[in-house]
């Protein structure tokens, strides 16, 4: 059998409502579960003169597709699956679906459903216990394939060996890991095919979690997606723990950039073996929700094009200036936000009496935009000190970080014409370079340095 078959019911949602002179939908509906190479299928079974598919339809249409797997239930019948103990689509989001009157299997009619990940919960396989596997999409055969010698044959032997010096696992906390091609072989008459599915293999020294192991893996694929600039995610995994193994499918969005990519820009000219073998583990580790964040945006800065890509870049800046406690504390103000909002209007009054009429409204405007900074200790600009914090002093470039606060607002505020793109191309230049400098040291990586040369 090429799927499988568990009773999926919706709590509390009344779909008779969308058709009430239709026979009664029933509490729970027969599923078939079909997992291909890039998709996940559920097919729901259903009487037609229930008019399931077309009520569902109407349902999906006013809920947030993305916490489609919230709404459900699921029972697995260990008679048709014995060695199955649990389905988990809870944290699945709704792709697509698909009803119409010829989607029959026997005699019942099914709504088609593609969702984007599937947990598959299995009786624990004893020879594989504190393993786990984890296999990437196809950015990821580029990370592997460095790792290996092209086939080499003599003697009418073949083999694939792994590159000199690169036998060794890495480590991260509790497990080792290291990169890998699982070899499939198809042998058909007069030709005869090795398939590489790249993957990561890991080793648990210790007693894991589900939620460490996916932890370690997701990591590891955040810096790998860094470092060659394209994500690097995994499609298929399987956990080896000792109360089961853990089958996890995702779908895998097409990366339009290449993994190509490197640390050069950021002066750093190490392979990633090279990085593996550096201390990286703590600080990444310490540093994993930060990471993941800011490296998905670094990703889609590099897919969009000028004012889209500097917002970007800018806001990985901005949102770890937010996270830093030091850079962001704050004076006790005793009055209200109203009253203190006031205070300010009457300030920026007095002080501009003391300049020319013609300067006034400039002076104001000057005001006014040191006003939001008041508040922060020490009385510089948190932005200038949360960069200079971290080693980054751009005040002898030819974009400065006034330059960068100007550009940002005036594509905040719509006004575009007044941006030379020359400039903004060069902006996006340090920008890149600062946000990528940025993720290495959340890295943990101390080997860089910030050219500011954007010709």
């Amino acid at each position: 059998m090429d799927y499988l078959c568990f009773e999926l019911s919706f709590p509390d949602i009344d779909f008779d409502k969308f058709y009430e002179h239709s026979e009664k939908v029933k509490a729970s509906h027969h599923v078939h579960l079909y997992t291909k190479e890039n998709e996940i299928e559920l097919r729901i079974l259903f009487e037609p003169k229930t008019y399931f598919g077309n009520k569902l339809c109407k349902w999906l249409e006013g809920i947030n597709w993305r916490k489609f797997g919230s709404f459900l239930e699921i029972k697995v019948n260990s008679r048709n699956n014995p060695n199955l103990q649990k389905i988990d689509i809870s944290d699945s989001a709704l792709i697509g679906f698909k009803v119409g009157s010829k989607q029959f299997e026997g005699n019942y009619e099914y709504i088609s459903i593609k969702i984007d990940i599937v947990k598959l919960y299995w009786l624990p396989s004893q020879e594989s216990i504190n393993t786990g596997e984890f296999y990437l999409n196809d950015s990821g055969f580029e990370l592997v394939k460095k790792y290996y010698a092209p086939l080499f044959g003599t003697d009418d032997k073949f083999s694939i060996s792994r590159m000199n010096g690169m036998e060794a696992y890495y480590n991260i906390e509790k497990a080792s890991f290291r990169p890998e091609f699982n070899f499939c072989f198809n042998d058909d008459n007069r030709e005869a095919k090795i398939i590489k599915e790249p993957k990561i293999q890991f080793i648990y020294k210790e007693k894991v979690t589900e939620i460490e192991a996916i932890k370690y893996a997701s990591l590891i694929s955040s810096i790998a997606s860094f470092y060659f600039h394209s994500s690097i995610n995994y499609t298929f995994s399987r956990i080896h723990l000792e109360a089961g193994t853990i089958e996890i499918k995702k779908i895998s969005r097409k990366d339009f950039l290449p993994p190509n990519g490197n640390l050069w820009g950021f002066k750093n000219y190490g392979d990633f073996h090279e990085l593996m073998n550096s201390n990286w583990q703590r600080s990444s580790l310490d540093n994993y929700n930060k990471l993941t964040i800011v490296v998905s945006r670094f990703l889609h800065a590099k897919n969009v094009y000028d004012s889209s890509k500097f917002l970007i870049y800018y806001s990985i800046i901005e949102y770890l200036k937010a996270m830093d406690d030091e850079i962001n504390s704050k004076f006790s103000f005793i009055s209200s936000k109203r009253i203190k909002n006031t205070k300010c209007d009457e300030a920026i009054d007095i002080l501009i009496e003391i300049v020319s009429q013609e300067e006034k409204e400039e002076f104001k405007a000057k005001l006014n935009s040191l006003r939001n900074d008041l508040k922060y200790r020490p009385m510089k600009r948190p932005l200038e000190e949360f960069l200079l914090k971290n080693k980054i002093d751009i005040t002898n470039c030819s974009i400065d970080l006034k330059k960068l606060v100007g550009i940002r607002n005036s594509l905040i505020h719509g006004s575009t014409k007044i941006i030379n793109y020359d400039e903004l191309e060069q902006a996006n230049k340090l920008l890149y370079r600062i946000s990528g400098i940025l993720i290495l040291q959340l890295i943990g990586v101390d080997k860089w340095e910030l050219d500011l040369k954007l010709n």
